[in-house]
C-alpha cells in the first residue's frame, strides 16, 4: 500500500482496507500504522459523540452567544475555526463547514437550520471510514475499496456449528472486497496459526471480480502454489518474490484503544462545584496531552502532567487480560450535563454542565519492557 500511495497523486488512505480472520491478526498492524504516521481506523471503533465534542459545543455557544446572528455566513465560520487551537476535531469541523458551503452554494442559512445540518452531518461522520480500515472479513460483508489486503492466519478453522466450507466462502467475501487491487499475504515459514493462508475445501471454479479487470494480486513470502488454481490462470495476477522482514519492532506489541463514552464515568467532575480546580485542569487539557492511569478502590483513575486527577473510568471497565497501561492520551474532551444524567445521579450533581476526558490508552503484555 505505501509502494502504491507513492505512486499515485490523489491516494486515499481512506479508501483502503486490511481484512483478516480475527481481530488479533489486525492488532499489531495497527500499532504499526501508529508508529509510522500511517492514518488508520479499526472498524470496531469510532470516534466520539460528535455533538458532545467541545469544540461542537463551542461553536454552537459562538454562533448563540453575545454575537449571535440569524443567518450563518460560511466564511464566518471559517474565520471563527481559524482562531481555535488546532486539534483533530477542529480540523473535522472544518470539513463540515467546507461541505456546508459546496452544498449551500455559500448562501446564508439560518443559524437553527444549520445546526440541524451539523447534528445529522455528525452524525454521519461517526460512520465514514478516515484512513486505513483494519476490518474483519464477517464486518466487510457489503463493504468495498479500492485497494484490499487479506492477512494471513486462521482460514482454515471453523467454528462448531458451520459447516467445512465455511472459512472458504469467508475468505472468498475478503476478496471480493476490492475494486483495483487485491493483495493475498501468506506466510511461508512456519509463522501463521491457522494453517496456510488459502482455505482448502470446495468453492469456486471462477476468479472473483475484483472491478472490471479482475485483478489479483499475490504478495509476499508466497509459497510455490498457495492460489488455487482459477486464480492461477488469470492474467492479472502477480506473483511478488518472498519479502526478507525485519525483526519485530517491541512496539508492535503494544495494544491501541480509543475508548468512548460509555467507558468513562460522566459524572465525575459534575459532583465538583463550578469554581473548583478540577474544572479548570480539564479546560487546559487538549486532544494529545499526555494522561497516567492509576487504580484506586477497583477503579481508574486519570492523571493529566501536573499530577492532578482529571477523570475516572467507568466500573465496567477493566484492562484486558495479562495486559498493563503502557500509556494514555487524551483522545477527546465531551461536554455533559444536569439533564443529560441518569435520576439516580441527579442529587450528587454540583453544576449545571461540565466536561468529560475521553481517553485513548495504550496496552502491553506484563512481560514486555518499557
Amino acid at each position: 500500500l505505501q509502494r502504491l500511495s507513492a505512486l499515485t497523486p490523489d491516494w486515499d488512505w481512506s479508501a483502503c482496507a486490511v481484512i483478516a480472520q480475527k481481530w488479533k491478526y489486525l492488532e499489531p498492524l495497527r500499532a504499526w500504522c501508529e508508529m509510522n504516521a500511517v492514518p488508520v481506523q479499526m472498524a470496531n471503533e469510532r470516534i466520539p459523540n460528535f455533538w458532545r465534542l467541545r469544540e461542537t459545543q463551542a461553536l454552537c455557544a459562538w454562533l448563540r452567544g453575545p454575537e449571535a446572528r440569524s443567518l450563518v455566513d460560511d466564511a464566518a465560520l471559517r474565520d471563527w475555526l481559524a482562531r481555535q487551537r488546532p486539534g483533530p476535531w477542529i480540523e473535522l469541523l472544518s470539513e463540515a463547514v467546507e461541505e456546508h458551503e459546496l452544498e449551500t452554494g455559500g448562501t446564508q442559512t439560518p443559524v437553527e437550520h444549520f445546526m440541524e445540518w451539523l447534528a445529522e452531518w455528525g452524525r454521519e461522520a461517526r460512520r465514514r471510514q478516515r484512513g486505513l480500515l483494519l476490518v474483519t472479513a464477517h464486518r466487510a460483508k457489503g463493504l468495498e475499496f479500492d485497494h484490499v489486503v487479506v492477512l494471513d492466519g486462521g482460514w482454515r478453522g471453523t467454528n462448531r456449528d458451520e459447516d467445512a466450507d465455511a472459512s472458504r466462502r469467508l475468505y472468498y467475501v475478503a476478496m471480493t472486497r476490492a475494486r483495483k487491487t487485491l493483495a493475498l499475504m501468506h506466510f511461508r515459514d512456519g509463522r501463521n496459526t491457522g494453517g496456510g493462508s488459502f482455505p482448502e475445501g470446495g468453492g469456486t471454479s471462477r476468479a472473483p471480480r475484483i472491478g472490471e479487470k479482475r485483478a489479483i494480486y499475490q504478495v509476499a513470502n508466497a509459497p510455490p502454489h498457495p492460489l488455487p488454481p482459477v486464480l492461477e490462470r488469470e492474467a492479472g495476477t502477480l506473483r511478488r518474490p518472498p519479502a526478507s522482514l525485519p525483526p519485530a519492532d517491541p512496539a508492535l506489541r503494544i495494544r491501541h484503544r480509543r475508548l468512548a463514552m460509555k467507558d468513562v464515568d460522566l459524572g465525575f467532575a459534575g459532583r465538583k462545584r463550578a469554581g473548583d480546580s478540577l474544572h479548570r485542569a480539564i479546560a487546559d487539557l487538549a486532544p494529545g496531552d499526555p494522561l497516567t492511569l492509576r487504580a484506586n478502590g477497583g477503579r481508574w483513575e486519570l492523571f493529566n502532567r501536573a499530577n492532578t486527577r482529571v477523570g475516572r473510568l467507568a466500573k465496567g471497565f477493566a484492562i484486558p487480560p495479562g495486559m498493563r497501561c503502557h500509556s494514555a492520551t487524551v483522545l477527546a474532551i465531551a461536554t455533559w450535563n444536569r439533564e443529560s444524567s441518569e435520576p439516580q445521579y441527579q442529587n450528587s450533581v454540583k453544576c449545571d454542565s461540565w466536561e468529560v476526558v475521553v481517553p485513548e490508552v495504550r496496552f502491553v503484555a506484563h512481560d514486555a519492557g518499557t
